[in-house]
């Protein structure tokens, strides 16, 4: 092996070697810092599994010579060591280099004779970027490192990564336009920049606020970069002190640089295109570690409550100033959504972006996640917690502030368009579900935009928004089916924000429906949050829109632009009205930390990782619903063959479409590959066509045969479900049908496997021996679905939907409740919607909600209703019992009766809990029943007394203990 030293360099970017001195105990410098490679095998091993602790994850790059893994350390170091942990992967044959700028780069160890295992190399040097360098492969595969750790002296060149330029006043010699002005350069926001006029020399400087020792600075260039330019420093403003003379290359840039400024100056002195210089980002290091907030803007950094910092700011801002907080720009890029910075306040800005399924609008580098009526079917609210904060996670990680979900309206009718994304046909559940993913969301910084209050069930196509896009409802269901998420996800979940609906409420645009937004959900919830439209659901005008509850504008500024001014100027809307918008906004701005810190990615950034994959393949197996079974499943060894048919098989329904769509990375699981993945060597899988949502040729015949031949069958199908769009009909299209019955008669033991968003019609069901409810299950289908069908993970979704047997039975089945005729939706089902208008109508559904088997069996018992205490509380209290063979999760659900006289229906759910329990074990469970849950609403929310029946069971249809609860 040889070692190098660096050479003393006196050209920029060149590092000095530091004199040989008595040194204290290495620093750890490298873990859970920025880190890049040449390749990944996959998103499962990322380059940040090399340098975050864990020695149980680790990187993997494909099987090629030669390969890179760098780590950027955020400052320049004297480094003394450097550990490669490999896997049994290893190299032969690498290099480590440092480098001060990510430009240039000196060797500091190299070795032909690497041993794997884990190797302790010592490196004399000095850089802020270490790069390993791989030229020669021990094995066929990639190279692999469970640890990349570079030591030095942590403290010696300890240059901060804070960026000490954020949000500060900068100037610049030209703008190209308003609209790319050097403020953009340093507000954290990697989509806007400073662009100048096209001439040579331009400069752009920042005022740090006070002198500072300046170590390092980065350039974020656009395509317009300079292929020649300056650093200068300057403690005055005046006298210039070079510290850097660089030929550039473009992208980022990291030149090195030394001295104590207040001021930092880049000039560019030749520029590589025809256009002016453009930076994205222009940021400065500093070895003094914090950012002082911004001259002029004490309301950054501070560590006031936020109530203070909200006004302070407010008394600081023009009229102008205000409403440019209040709507978007109409631009389409970064995000799906923006609002314009007010640099010289400090106000950052916004960026929102699609959707409640995770990251969407064709954005590429993200986990697709199984749509919510998935977690939803989960009824496990820990896991929905998990689910938000994976997808939360993901909008931090490309920069997004504000994530336009979950959507949260409640199934009325399985034909609508949007089932697939929102989470149940009950308000409780669906509030449960709302608030828990909302909570995962917050939690990673991102605000959530519940949405769309209220009332709206009904895609209308292209009446959608138009005075034909008007729902008929009552006061009473309104505010005891269709409005309580909303209240749940504002008072409990906190969610920052909501959406308000394209739809009309009886007449009024439901973002001009003060009795929804204002008086419904700001006042009676108690929530501080702002309201936001759909795009184009703001209608009307801005008197309407405001004094409506809406307070922010979406995508551009039509109303709450200088119409919102002249508004006001003519006494329609008040000034206090306009700053309880503004005092909204801001709020939550601060409340998530949008003024303290710099954007986190951007839509180029890849966010996906394996612990989201993870995520999502539990979820998808968590919330797939066993609807029946005869005894095939689980798949056993004896199982030798198995006969795959229908297209979803190949190409599945993994999402809809829509703003809820998401695009899977790496590639998604297909149900073939799943299977044959778990099945192993020894079982022969075969597939054919048949017929399909996705396949329109169908080989019926040849199904069949392959289906005879074999010891189980599978069929798949499918419908697809979009925004904009309802469907006509929950029947199985393209002859799916017609293929599962001939598959299911040539094989006893024929499973179906269904891809839908919500409830479905089963006629070949007498045939099948086993069903299962896959919903739109992500990118991890095959990877679930397999776990599923072989008892790894046993079945323990529930509906979070009824199935009617035929379109008929549904509460809805009228034209004229949907999809709506003669300009109007007649909600005159009143509260009578899924499992409430079967049990008032005694209708047998296909499968009711929350029904859902397992592969073993529970019990019930022990139902205890304590009295109503002081506050008007009871606890209802029981056991459940595993009395199966397998351990397994049951979800236990608790329904209430009111009184007849109250006009209430049957029962109604007012808690659940899901238990895992091995076999022969039992737990207790108790729930909570407050005033509200006994109330109903008229007027306001009443409980009469009475006698009032508790129900507990598994699903809205057995419920094999009950018991009374006297109120007075």
């Amino acid at each position: 092996m040889r070692r190098f030293a660096l050479g003393a360099a006196v050209a920029v970017g060149l590092l000095a070697v530091p004199p040989l001195t008595a040194q204290a105990a290495p620093a750890l410098l490298s873990q859970g810092h920025a880190v890049i490679a040449s390749s990944t095998e996959n998103a499962a091993f990322p380059a940040s599994a090399a340098v975050d602790g864990d020695p149980g994850t680790r990187w993997s790059s494909l099987a090629a010579d030669p390969q890179t893994l760098q780590v950027d350390l955020g400052s320049s170091h004297s480094l003394s060591q450097v550990v490669l942990q490999w896997e049994a992967a290893y190299a032969t044959a690498f290099t480590i280099q440092a480098s001060a700028d990510g430009g240039q780069w000196s060797t500091v160890y190299s070795t032909t004779t690497g041993t794997g295992g884990t190797q302790t190399l010592p490196v004399s040097g000095s850089g802020r970027y270490v790069r390993l360098t791989t030229t020669h492969r021990a094995t066929q595969w990639g190279v692999s490192l469970w640890e990349f750790q570079v030591f030095g002296d942590g403290s010696a060149q300890a240059c901060g990564s804070a960026d000490a330029a954020l949000r500060q006043p900068a100037t610049a010699s030209s703008v190209q336009s308003d609209a790319f002005p050097a403020s953009a350069a340093v507000d954290g926001d990697g989509g806007t920049r400073w662009s100048s006029l096209a001439a040579d020399p331009q400069w752009i400087q920042v005022d740090l606020g006070g002198s500072r020792p300046v170590c390092g600075v980065d350039l974020t260039w656009e395509a317009a970069y300079a292929s020649a330019y300056t650093i200068q420093l300057s403690t005055d403003g005046t006298s210039w002190t070079t510290a850097a003379t660089v030929a550039g290359t473009g992208g980022t840039e990291h030149p090195a640089v030394s001295g104590t400024a207040r001021y930092v100056r880049m000039t560019a002195t030749v520029r590589a295109t025809q256009w002016g210089v453009s930076l994205w980002e222009f940021a400065v290091h500093t070895t003094d570690g914090t950012t002082p907030p911004p001259t002029g803007c004490p309301w950054v950094g501070s560590t006031a409550p936020v109530a203070d910092r909200v006004t302070q700011l407010m008394a600081a801002m023009t009229a102008q100033q205000k409403i440019k907080v209040l709507h978007g720009n109409g631009a389409t890029g970064p995000y799906i959504g923006n609002t314009d910075a007010v640099p010289e306040l400090c106000i950052p800005a916004l960026g929102l972006q699609d959707g409640p399924a995770g990251v969407g609008d064709g954005l590429d580098g993200v986990t697709q996640f199984p749509a919510p009526v998935s977690a939803a079917a989960t009824w496990d609210t820990g896991l929905m917690n998990r689910y938000g904060s994976a997808m939360g996670a993901e909008f931090a990680g490309k920069g997004v502030d504000i994530a336009l979900g979950p959507t949260i309206n409640l199934v009325r009718d399985p034909r609508w368009g949007r089932n697939f994304e929102t989470y149940a046909e009950d308000p409780y559940l669906a509030g449960a579900a709302g608030t828990a993913t909302i909570q995962g969301i917050q939690s990673q910084g991102v605000m959530a935009q519940a949405k769309h209050a209220a009332a709206y069930n009904v895609e209308a196509g292209a009446s959608r928004g138009t005075p034909s896009d008007n729902v008929i409802i009552d006061d009473r269901t309104l505010h005891e089916l269709y409005l309580p998420a909303f209240q749940q996800v504002a008072s409990q979940g906190q969610v920052a924000s909501m959406m308000c609906a394209y739809n009309q409420i009886n007449g009024v645009p439901a973002c001009q429906n003060s009795g929804v937004l204002t008086t419904a959900i700001k006042q009676d919830a108690g929530w501080g949050g702002f309201v936001g439209s759909d795009w184009g659901s703001a209608t009307g005008g801005p008197r309407q829109l405001a004094n409506g509850g809406l307070d922010m504008e979406m995508p551009g500024g039509a109303f709450f632009g200088q119409g919102l001014l002249d508004a006001v100027s003519r006494g329609e809307v008040t000034q206090a009205r306009v700053d309880d918008m503004v005092r909204r906004v801001l709020t939550q701005m601060f409340r998530f930390g949008v003024f303290d810190r710099a954007r986190r990615g951007t839509p180029a950034s890849v966010v996906t990782t394996a612990a989201n994959v993870t995520t999502a393949r539990d979820v998808a197996a968590a919330g797939s619903v066993l609807l029946k079974n005869t005894g095939v499943l689980p798949l056993t060894a004896s199982t030798k063959s198995i006969a795959l048919s229908g297209g979803d098989g190949i190409d599945p329904q993994n999402i809809g479409g829509g703003s809820a769509k998401v695009n899977p990375s790496p590639a998604s699981v297909n149900p073939i590959n799943g299977i044959k993945a778990r099945a192993g060597s020894g079982v022969m899988v075969s597939y054919v066509d048949g017929a399909g949502e996705h396949v329109q040729t169908p080989n019926i015949p040849g199904a069949v045969a392959a289906a005879k031949a074999a010891d189980v069958a599978i069929v798949f199908a499918s419908y697809g479900e979009s925004e904009t769009q309802d469907l006509d009909t929950i029947d199985l299209q393209n002859q799916q049908n017609d293929l599962i019955d001939a598959v299911a008669t040539a094989n006893p033991r024929t499973i179906v496997v269904l891809n839908t968003g919500s409830a479905v019609t089963m006629p070949w069901l007498a045939k099948a021996a086993a069903v299962v409810e896959g919903w739109y299950p992500g990118q991890e289908n095959g990877n679930a679905l397999a776990s599923l069908l072989y008892g790894d993970v046993n079945p323990s979704g529930k509906l979070p939907v009824s199935f009617p047997k035929q379109l008929a039975d549904l509460p809805t089945a009228n034209v004229q409740q949907f999809p709506g005729a003669n300009d109007r939706i007649e909600y005159s089902e009143g509260l009578n919607v899924g499992y409430r208008w079967y049990d008032s109508r005694n209708i047998e559904p296909l499968f009711p909600f929350g029904f859902g088997l397992s592969y073993t069996t529970f019990g019930f018992s022990n139902l205890v209703v304590s009295p109503q205490g002081t506050n008007g509380t009871a606890t209802v209290t029981a056991t459940v019992t595993n009395t199966g063979s397998r351990a397994g999760a049951d979800v236990v659900q608790l329904y209430v009766g009111q009184p007849t006289g109250n006009g209430e229906p049957p029962k109604q759910l007012k808690g659940f809990k899901k238990v895992q329990l091995n076999p022969g074990q039992s737990q207790q469970v108790s729930f909570p029943l407050t005033p509200r849950d006994l109330a109903h609403w008229s007027g306001s929310w009443t409980t009469n007394a009475g006698q009032y029946r508790v129900y507990l069971g598994d699903s809205s249809r057995n419920v094999p203990l009950s018991a009374a609860l006297t109120v007075s």
